[in-house]
């Protein structure tokens, strides 16, 4: 196995096979951003893959369908997504020892980036988040 100029993907110089060992954030944001024009749909979709990848890091609450907050805990980073009217408050907490050091408000497209930040690293790390992440943008 050879790997390519990215680092991402490495090749067999004998059968031609590819396989991709890291995540790109640009993967990710390609996705994600597509979902943003419909706030409702992208939490409701965020909220299942997370807690089906992440059950003991996910927390979830929902009036009838509609989804009303996600916490995501990625430890050091937690993000925070919480429904107010037809928006969203996006937060990201900065934690140490379960204290959180700093809680910063953003707006919802720069608070994605950082969870794509975020998840790609795990992924990186971690099969299970590399499977959430095909899920949450249906690729195999």
């Amino acid at each position: 196995m050879l790997p390519a100029s990215d680092g991402r993907t490495w090749s067999c110089k004998y059968c031609g096979a590819q396989i991709q060992v890291a995540v790109a954030v640009e993967q990710l944001a390609e996705g994600m951003k597509l979902d943003l024009s419909n706030v409702g749909a992208f939490l409701h979709k965020l909220a299942l893959t997370m807690e089906s990848a992440f059950a003991d890091r996910t927390k979830v609450q929902r009036s009838g369908a509609d989804v009303t907050f996600i916490e995501l805990d990625l430890g050091p980073d937690v993000f925070v997504a919480k429904r107010e009217g037809h928006g969203v408050l996006a937060q990201h907490k900065r934690m140490v020892r379960g204290i959180a050091l700093k809680t910063v408000a953003h707006p919802l497209d720069h608070w994605v980036s950082l969870l794509q930040t975020a998840l790609a690293a795990h992924a990186n790390e971690n099969t299970r988040a590399t499977a959430a992440l095909a899920s949450l943008f249906g690729k195999p």
